[in-house]
């Protein structure tokens, strides 16, 4: 941050030497901290705000169009990849993991451990077209929040969300359906831009 005030962004010519691949219209904060930018890629119309750190393992981390990453967001991808759709957010020090300790089998803990004393779960995170992760939420290992779900403040999602459902908690459990008028919403904002929505799974492509 030396020689830059907090609020400013990465020029267009930085964020395509740092990361894997950029889209148009996207805006980086300056304070925001990458670990290997190039596993990432970043679609378009994506904004990353301040004071965040988004680490990609081998597997990467890939981000759709008009994806909203919030301050003080944390992306650990260490032991899977890290997909983020179209449409999709992250509101403020929400934190996503592709790896945990399992400890109770009496296993150690801790990157200063060698792994044969350790028992550590990973797998992908997804978080499909429109889903939302409210303020303060953790998602861990193997989780995929299905299409428009929305997950509320403060939860702990261990197990994968059903397509247009809210969830809140710890013990995470379903609170309610998100409208699926969201989709037209959808339709209308592409078709202003000229673009054309990709298909929904097990849709026709004629």
């Amino acid at each position: 941050m030396t020689g830059h005030d907090l609020g400013d962004l990465y020029s267009r010519d930085e964020l395509e030497r740092m990361f894997g691949s950029v889209g148009e219209n996207v805006s980086v904060n300056r304070s925001v901290i990458f670990y290997s930018p190039k596993r990432i890629a970043l679609g378009s119309d994506v904004r990353i705000d301040c004071f965040g750190l988004i680490s990609a393992g081998a597997e990467g981390i890939e981000f759709g169009d008009h994806v909203h990453i919030s301050s003080y967001c944390c992306l650990i991808g260490s032991g899977g990849k890290i997909q983020l759709e179209s449409f999709t957010g992250l509101a403020s020090r929400s934190t996503l993991y592709t790896a945990t300790d399992d400890f109770s089998e009496g296993f150690m803990t801790g990157p200063t451990i060698p792994d044969k004393y350790r028992n550590v779960r990973t797998g992908d995170v997804v978080l499909r077209k429109h889903a939302v992760v409210g303020c303060g939420s953790v998602v861990l290992p193997g989780v995929t929040i299905g299409l428009a779900a929305t997950v509320g403040a403060l939860s702990l999602v261990s197990k994968s969300v059903p397509e247009f459902a809210i969830v809140a908690g710890n013990p995470l459990r379903i609170i309610g359906q998100r409208n699926r008028r969201i989709l037209d919403f959808e339709k209308e904002l592409l078709a202003e831009k000229g673009a054309k929505p990709p298909p929904l799974p097990g849709e026709s492509t004629a």
